[in-house]
């Protein structure tokens, strides 16, 4: 089950990630030029989102995006602050393509918790 995009994000932003394929999450190298300091605190693991206009314009311009990355950082700061994140770099792995449906917390810590005892239960049965 893939839990942090359906605790932590909007419902715009979940609703692109339902509709997306796998393959609609693309790797944002540019991030780690707008956001320097993301190499040492991410491990330099580059995320993958969602394509939009934001990341197609810069995606191939990564050493304009050096040049600019205060006004890009701010420009991204902006976004959250307005709580549209979603239209600029809506982070999300290749598991996007395995999310069909937006549901209520409630549902998804019930499918977690029946999922988690059925796998229990099935190591259990291994053991007798």
């Amino acid at each position: 089950m893939v839990l942090g995009t359906r605790f932590s994000v909007p419902d715009e932003w979940k609703q692109a990630i339902v509709s997306a394929q796998s393959e609609d999450a693309v790797k944002v190298e540019v991030w780690q030029d707008i956001f320097p300091e993301a190499v040492t605190v991410g491990f330099g693991t580059v995320p993958r989102a969602l394509r939009t206009p934001f990341i197609e314009e810069w995606h191939d311009k990564r050493e304009d995006a050096k040049h600019e990355a205060e006004r890009l950082q701010a420009q991204v700061g902006a976004a959250v602050q307005q709580e549209r994140m979603h239209e600029a770099v809506p982070f999300t792995g290749q598991s996007a393509g395995f999310m069909r449906d937006v549901l209520p917390v409630r549902e998804i810590v019930r499918t977690l918790l029946s999922e988690a005892e059925k796998a229990v239960d099935s190591v259990v049965g291994l053991k007798t």
